[in-house]
């Protein structure tokens, strides 16, 4: 039975979107079958993080009934499953919401674990995510601003009556400053399911247009989602000693991308 979760916050800048590429690939590095939805409808960016060239199809054409969405399937040379967002100007307008909820549920069967890269805000769009996921990932950075919009998040999450699964915690940086763990999850009433570091690692890999996993599989953030994904799914994981990765060259891994035709 194919799981869906949103990760999603109120406040923009935390991370969506690289949370939800990582720990897609956390997730296919224990074997799992995952696909990354890029659904922030106005604004996606996640083909600019992994560096698709050009977009066949894309979850826009999907939205106005042009294709299935299944059909909008791209694999990076990691092995990663995307459904990317339109980048067009155009795109973005005169959006049919309605349908998302519905179309979600083609994905039904084609993977173990759909992650949803949702919009930030607590706009109809935000709503729409949360609505037509099983499961809430509120992700928030260590600090009061971010941690109160962050409430606003699992608040509309808990009018939808839907099941928060954790807080993700990104770009800890261990300064003296950062609200720590204890009271995140006092301030927001759940647990912390994950903690992601601060580090170069992760702009050289956006560099890169691949995920972290991909390019430092050892280093201290790909350690980190793969403690999160083995959450996910129920597993124990307990990191090897870490080695340097030399990644390859971003026109290498540009090449590798294909589109999954139907």
């Amino acid at each position: 039975m194919t799981k869906f979760f949103a990760i999603i916050s109120a406040k923009g800048g935390v991370g969506k979107t690289t949370t939800t590429i990582n720990l897609a690939s956390a997730l296919l590095s224990f074997g799992r079958e995952v696909i990354a939805i890029d659904a922030d409808l106005t604004a996606p960016n996640m083909s600019i993080h992994l560096g698709i060239p050009n977009l066949f199809r894309s979850l826009h054409d999907a939205l106005e009934g042009k294709v299935p969405l299944s059909a909008c399937l791209y694999y990076h040379p990691s092995g990663l499953r995307i459904i990317p967002g339109n980048l067009a100007y155009e795109s973005s307008k005169g959006i049919n919401l309605g349908n998302f909820k519905y179309m979600l549920q083609e994905l039904h069967g084609k993977a173990e674990i759909v992650l949803v890269d949702g919009a930030p805000g607590v706009s109809p769009e935000a709503q729409t995510i949360i609505d037509a996921v099983d499961y809430v990932l509120p992700i928030t950075t260590p600090d009061l601003a971010a941690m109160s919009d962050c409430r606003k998040t699992i608040k509309m999450a808990r009018e939808l009556n839907k099941e928060i699964f954790g807080i993700i915690v990104n770009r800890v940086r261990g300064e003296s400053h950062e609200v720590d763990v204890l009271n995140i999850e006092a301030f927001l009433e759940n647990s912390v399911v994950g903690v992601i570091p601060e580090e170069t690692t992760v702009r050289q890999a956006y560099q890169l247009k691949s995920p972290v996993l991909y390019t430092h599989p050892e280093g201290n953030v790909s350690v980190a989602y793969k403690q999160l994904a083995a959450k996910l799914v129920g597993e124990e994981y307990h990191p090897t000693k870490r080695q340097k990765h030399v990644p390859s060259m971003t026109r290498e891994i540009l090449a590798g991308w294909n589109f999954i035709k139907k």
